[in-house]
């Protein structure tokens, strides 16, 4: 590796690994909207990067085959077999760079420091903490939101922002538990939501059901915390406020479908669903038939 000056990113860039990786990720979500996390799958040659330093935090997950990768962060080698699912979480604020004999599929998760801290002064009070580089890792929880995350993609979005932040959140709480430089135990929340702050926030997704809904917005209605109003909102409901979104959006796509002055593919963008199919599979899926069925029964 060459004495070179190391590349410096920015959280912000549109894509969170630039010049990095050669070709370009075959999926991203840069353009998905998200809030503090992006994706990007990439599928490479052997190779190796550039030596770089990041501002954010990049959570990368085997998706290939077992290979061997070597790490040099500040000068420090650190070499490892990564089998199929194996998680490295990767240096942040420190000159790196990585090599791989083998064909490398890889998942990212780029998530910008406010997740972390945002999250970090809600359970410990504290914004000072960072997380620990590990190399070669498996940790299934980890494994199976970077899946849910690229199935998100892969569907067009059909879960939604919504669906996106809660993930991004429970990482963010994941990650802090058991990589953080400060250690700690989740606070268990009860008493759910007081009815009045509860029905201020169904009112507000019923109004809005054809809108992208933020877990940040409907939180700030609560008057809580992201993380203690999805745990408090499911204490409430027996839902996590996007199984809560999708079921209204189904029950108002009933509503729509008896009527019929609209046609499936109308009623699905009325009630916020991105098309037809993403209809089709909620709407299978909590009642056990297609919308057409349904509608001829």
């Amino acid at each position: 590796m060459s004495a070179l000056e190391p590349i410096e990113f920015d959280s912000n860039h549109p894509n969170c690994l630039p010049d990095i990786f050669e070709p370009a990720p075959i999926l991203a979500s840069h353009s998905a909207g998200w809030s503090n996390i992006t994706l990007e799958a990439h599928h490479l040659p052997p190779g190796e990067t550039p030596e770089y330093c990041l501002d954010h935090y990049v959570v990368s997950i085997n998706m290939g085959q077992r290979l061997q990768i070597q790490h040099v962060v500040e000068g420090k080698s650190h070499k490892a077999t990564y089998l199929h699912g194996t998680v490295v979480i990767c240096p942040i604020h420190s000159p790196h760079f990585f090599c791989w004999n083998q064909e490398l599929q890889t998942l990212s998760l780029n998530l910008k420091p406010e997740l972390l801290s945002r999250n970090a002064i809600e359970l410990l009070e504290t914004d000072r903490v960072e997380l620990i580089s590990h190399f070669a890792i498996q940790d299934k929880l980890i494994h199976q939101i970077g899946l849910a995350l690229q199935e998100e993609l892969r569907s067009q979005f059909c879960g939604g922002r919504l669906y996106a932040e809660t993930m991004a959140n429970a990482l963010a709480v994941h990650l802090l538990r058991h990589y953080a430089t400060q250690q700690f135990s989740t606070p268990v929340y009860t008493g759910g939501l007081p009815q009045h702050r509860l029905q201020l926030v169904t009112d507000y997704v019923n109004d809005y059901l054809e809108r992208e809904l933020s877990l940040n917005e409907l939180a700030a209605i609560a008057h809580l915390s992201q993380y203690h109003f999805s745990r408090a909102f499911k204490q409430a409901t027996g839902l996590s406020p996007h199984q809560y979104l999708i079921q209204q959006r189904v029950e108002r796509a009933k509503q729509l479908l008896k009527q019929s002055e609209m046609t499936i593919a109308e009623v699905a963008i009325a009630c916020g669903f991105t098309h037809q199919s993403h209809l089709h599979r909620h709407f299978k899926r909590l009642t056990g038939v297609t919308p057409k069925t349904w509608l001829n029964s």
